[in-house]
């Protein structure tokens, strides 16, 4: 992997998590990739479990902005630091994720191992008296 390459599949994913879209999600893992939304859960397994997983969690979310950073790039691994911003559907709350993901690409440009690690911070709408 290099540089350009793991830049781009960032802003596919970025893309898809804005536009809610499981299926250019899904185009980013490989059949038996394994997503580890957070260190200690175990691992969605395969492109299937990984779409329905992103699925949930979109469901909730509105006005969704990503952005992202490398950090480092290898033949093995990338490594980025990213941020979203959205707002909760049912609350309006505005919700705040700051992380850092590592990627492990097959020869095919797909992800074979997604891990992150993430903070989040929601802040309810203020109601006016």
């Amino acid at each position: 992997m290099n540089l350009t390459q793991f830049d781009s599949w960032l802003r596919r994913y970025g893309s898809a998590w804005e536009e809610k879209d499981a299926k250019a999600f899904g185009r980013l893992f490989s059949e038996d990739a394994r997503y580890y939304w957070t260190p200690l859960d175990p691992p969605k397994r395969g492109r299937g479990e990984i779409c329905r997983a992103f699925d949930d969690a979109v469901a909730t979310q509105q006005d969704i902005h990503f952005f992202h950073e490398v950090l480092s790039v290898t033949d093995a691994q990338g490594i980025a630091r990213w941020k979203c911003r959205f707002q909760r559907r049912s609350t309006d709350a505005d919700v705040r994720l700051d992380g850092v993901l590592t990627v492990r690409m097959g020869e095919d440009g797909l992800c074979r191992e997604f891990r992150e690690w993430w903070h989040s911070s929601e802040l309810s709408p203020q109601v006016s008296e």
